[in-house]
């Protein structure tokens, strides 16, 4: 049965099998069943309402800071509900930031450099704001605020995502799609567009058309992003200025290359770029959640895959993982000792040479997220 939250992208996704747009169309009505899709059935019903201490499986490790995450469960009622939730490193213990109300749905959160809030890309329930499919929200870090919208999307089927703050804290950057446009009978893939706007009243700028996954360097002055050819489908790794001028891609070379390169990430030296990309021999088909949640903006977050390292200047391939799992994006823990890789199953560490790899948090159960470390 369709859940609530999804209401709205399942009236996009008619338009698009229908061949018709409307700048001015607006979803139709929401269903009432929260009942979750067939294999989130198995969802756990515990769901912290407010704290909860986990075992410190990882002490050894001498780890600190807290992680930042958004996950998916249903609760006592068995409705399917996202919460923001931060994992102390050194204690344990669970702290719920903000719970979304039914209906709503929460895909991609980044955590100011300044530690104070949280960028989100969010659905809002069914019925709260016409105008509004997928867009970017801000939410104050100790949740004492709701979300507030950062700006209306142009129309309804305008949707934004994969909001990035620069390490300066002047920028977000940020990935915009409209599955309606452009019209092309030969299109791969819908085409994806970065922008950034200056915090919090900025215009918006574009930054790099056909791509998305932005990531900036430690000093903000360089951008990492993937490339994806709408007609082709073909991925590039790209590296370009912070406002994406002077874009050249990474060549890559090895005896197994990835067809899918995605959520890039500058290393913590910055020598190099780690990438989700897939494995050879595996695949896997993505549900419809996935599809309506934006998750199929990255290819790989639906393939079995690892992360892989290359050369900043392109050169030869390190597989730095042998999980195997759905979805990678990573973080870089503030003493830059070690990265955090959230999955749609688990959430390890390790040493960003791939050794250390520790287990977490696991029976995530199928969340697509991304996640954040903060001191």
């Amino acid at each position: 049965m369709i859940m609530m939250y999804l209401q709205r992208l399942l009236f996009v996704f008619a338009l698009i099998l229908s061949g018709c747009s409307s700048k001015t169309a607006e979803p139709s009505a929401a269903v009432t069943s929260t009942t979750p899709p067939d294999e989130y059935e198995t969802f756990s019903t515990v769901m912290p309402s407010n704290s909860a201490n986990i075992p410190v499986t990882w002490a050894n490790l001498n780890l600190t800071g807290k992680l930042v995450y958004a996950v998916g469960g249903v609760d006592a009622d068995n409705n399917y509900i996202n919460q923001i939730q931060s994992l102390d490193l050194q204690t344990g213990n669970l702290t719920l930031i903000y719970r979304a109300p039914v209906g709503a749905s929460i895909y991609y959160t980044s955590v100011s450099p300044d530690g104070k809030q949280i960028i989100m890309s969010f659905s809002p329930p069914s019925g709260e704001n016409p105008d509004v499919v997928q867009a970017l929200y801000t939410l104050s870090l100790d949740g004492s605020q709701p979300p507030q919208l950062l700006f209306t999307p142009p129309t309804p089927v305008d949707q934004f995502t994969q909001a990035e703050w620069s390490p300066d804290g002047k920028y977000i950057y940020y990935t915009h799609v409209n599955y309606l446009i452009p019209e092309d009978p030969n299109r791969a893939s819908p085409l994806y567009t970065i922008y950034r706007m200056q915090f919090p009243n900025g215009e918006q700028e574009l930054v790099a058309e056909a791509a998305f996954w932005p990531r900036l360097s430690s000093d903000s002055s360089r951008l990492v992003y993937t490339a994806k050819d709408p007609i082709s489908g073909e991925y590039q790794i790209k590296v370009a200025d912070a406002n994406g001028e002077n874009a050249r891609e990474v060549v890559l070379s090895g005896s197994y290359i990835p067809e899918d390169r995605d959520s890039p990430i500058f290393s913590p030296d910055e020598g190099s770029i780690i990438f989700s990309g897939n494995v050879p021999g595996e695949s896997y088909r993505p549900n419809w959640l996935d599809k309506f949640t934006g998750v199929f903006l990255a290819k790989a977050n639906g393939e079995i895959s690892d992360l892989w390292s290359v050369p900043v200047n392109g050169g030869e391939l390190t597989r730095l993982t042998n999980i195997r799992h759905l979805g990678l994006y990573v973080t870089i823990s503030p003493d830059k000792n070690y990265l955090a890789i959230f999955s749609k199953d688990n959430i390890f560490v390790m040493k960003p040479d791939g050794s250390e790899l520790t287990l977490l948090v696991s029976e995530l159960r199928g969340f697509t997220g991304t996640i954040s470390w903060i001191p």
